[in-house]
């Protein structure tokens, strides 16, 4: 008999804080990282990133490593290490060249603890002689005041000088620090290089997790960082000098990705990205993997509900689907609500009904209001204003001259979006979407979640708001005129 009494949630919203590994849903992104031929990884907050690098580094850590999270980054401190002989473009790789290259030697000389070489116990030396530890802290590595050149089969040069140490943050180095530090990793690399053909290593992958900790407002000098962090590590992978396969992954949320601007950007997007996307069938799979850990192997979603339709001819699963930006985090918390809610039944067995998700759909609603003011603040810390001139229309679809109108009177003094500015950044977070013609004469709601491809549409006239907002924003779901 299968009861939702035994069941406490479907998980934590945030793949840190969730035994994610014990309900991992395998999908194409993984397979397409395991390749090899992809160096980033987007996705929208929510959308699956740290559970990826949690799979990948906590069920194959010999691979895999440890994650470089850049939670509690130290961006100032690498700001200073700004390459003056390189374009602004190029301006910060030679710094995360010299950084990926110090991880890549933890990772090898962990892997080969058991084993002794000169190269490994060079490399080993130099981990010990500047960290204390062959596991150094990312945040840690550029943060030293001075890197000593110890332990290295060739030692790195600048100019035919031989360099004993690397100083940072020395004025009347600057002209040469990029110079220095690409040598040095250099001299890394290549011992790196031996020691994997010494351990017979094939692949290699480094995660780099959690850039929206420190990148949600980029200035320039961030997006230089950034830039430089994606051609670092394209440069690790293009390396002819390793005989493995060696990946540096960057996982980045897609909102900040958009905001950069290279010469490669395009080629990298579609060469070598994968989008972290989910549809209707790989969301219930998702739902149904964390079923099977629960209640049993053989469980799914029609074991869990009554079959009954909610209004319409609409079954649970698209009613929920609907309301969420198509995030396992947006399923996973719609559901723990609707579970809240059944549980304060008698019923047993317990499966959901109507009134479960009807009922919990306010909580929701705020649960995602909010999950947009993390996403949206730092680009735009008045776009409630947005949201509560789409409230004063009182339905969820609305007229463009309506709208313009109501944000005229609302808009703060400190607001620097117009009618139509705001409206385009609402529809780039999937708070509204528009009216577009589709094939056969008829019609289809555009919302960028679903369709990253179809763009604003500055002309479209008739417009709707997320109806996963719809309690929030206290609308009516009444449409004007034929929809």
């Amino acid at each position: 008999m299968v009861t939702l009494r035994t069941v406490e949630s479907f998980g934590e919203i945030a793949a840190e804080d969730d035994p994610v590994l014990d309900y991992f849903l395998t999908t194409e992104a993984v397979q397409d990282i395991e390749s090899g031929k992809i160096l980033l990884v987007l996705g929208r907050k929510g959308s699956g990133k740290t559970a990826l690098v949690r799979h990948f580094t906590e069920t194959n850590p010999a691979t895999h490593g440890q994650p470089l999270s850049l939670r509690s980054y130290p961006w100032g401190t690498h700001s200073a290490l700004v390459d003056k002989g390189a374009s602004e473009t190029e301006a910060y790789v030679a710094s995360w060249r010299l950084l990926i290259a110090i991880r890549l030697a933890s990772m090898v000389s962990e892997l080969g603890s058991a084993k002794f070489s000169d190269t490994l116990e060079g490399l080993r030396k130099f981990l010990m002689e500047n960290f204390g530890t062959i596991r150094p802290e990312t945040k840690s590595i550029l943060s030293r005041p001075k890197l000593k050149v110890v332990g290295l089969t060739i030692g790195p040069q600048v100019a035919g000088i031989s360099l004993g140490s690397i100083t940072f943050g020395d004025p009347t180095r600057e002209k040469v620090i990029g110079l220095e530090l690409d040598s040095l990793a250099n001299s890394l690399l290549t011992d790196i290089s031996t020691a994997v053909a010494e351990l017979r290593i094939e692949n290699l992958y480094l995660h780099f997790d959690e850039l929206d900790q420190g990148l949600d407002i980029l200035d320039d000098v961030k997006k230089r960082m950034l830039i430089g962090l994606i051609l670092a590590a394209r440069d690790i992978k293009r390396s002819t000098e390793f005989r493995a396969n060696v990946s540096p992954i960057v996982y980045l949320r897609t909102d900040i990705w958009e905001q950069v601007s290279f010469s490669d950007k395009n080629k990298i997007t579609r060469s070598s990205t994968v989008r972290l996307k989910w549809n209707e069938e790989t969301l219930k799979a998702l739902v149904e993997s964390r079923l099977a850990a629960k209640l049993g192997p053989t469980v799914s979603w029609p074991d869990i509900e009554d079959g009954g339709k909610m209004r319409g001819s609409q079954g649970k699963l698209q009613h929920m689907l609907a309301r969420t930006l198509l995030r396992p985090r947006d399923v996973i918390q719609f559901l723990n609500e609707a579970l809240k809610v059944a549980r304060d039944r008698t019923d047993d067995p317990l499966v959901f009904i109507n009134d479960d998700f009807n009922a919990c759909r306010e909580e929701y609603s705020e649960y995602l209001k909010d999950e947009l003011s993390d996403e949206i603040d730092p680009h735009w810390p008045n776009w409630t204003d947005g949201l509560r001139a789409c409230s004063r229309t009182k339905t969820i679809t609305f007229q463009k001259e309506d709208f313009l109108k109501n944000y005229l009177q609302i808009r703060a003094p400190e607001n620097p979006l117009d009618g139509n500015a705001a409206l385009e950044q609402l529809y780039r977070f999937s708070i509204v979407g528009y009216l577009r013609p589709s094939g056969g004469g008829g019609s289809s709601w555009s919302f960028r979640y679903s369709d990253e491809s179809a763009g604003w549409d500055a002309t479209a006239s008739r417009l709707k708001v997320h109806i996963g907002l719809k309690e929030h924003a206290q609308l009516k779901e009444e449409r004007i005129g034929k929809d």
